[in-house]
């Protein structure tokens, strides 16, 4: 068992490690410069309906909410 333990510290030494760089990026410019936060709460079944359409249309739940507003009340 030493002799294990100690072969595999052997390898640990000769073994160099190449440390993992963090690549930086700046922040991108929101892209909500025409949008406020806006929280309201919603029937937990409604809820799972709509995160379920959101994966199937590919769209998120903000955009389908949108889109739903602007059909139903907005769409001249």
């Amino acid at each position: 068992m030493k002799k294990d333990l100690s072969s595999l510290i052997k390898q640990a030494q000769v073994k160099k490690i190449e440390p993992k760089k963090q690549e930086v990026k700046p922040v991108k410019e929101s892209v909500m410069k025409n949008e406020k936060a806006f929280s309201l709460y919603i029937d937990i079944d409604i809820l799972k309906k709509l995160k379920l359409l959101s994966i199937e249309k590919e769209k998120s739940m903000k955009d389908l909410i949108n889109e739903a507003i602007i059909e139903c009340y907005f769409k001249p």
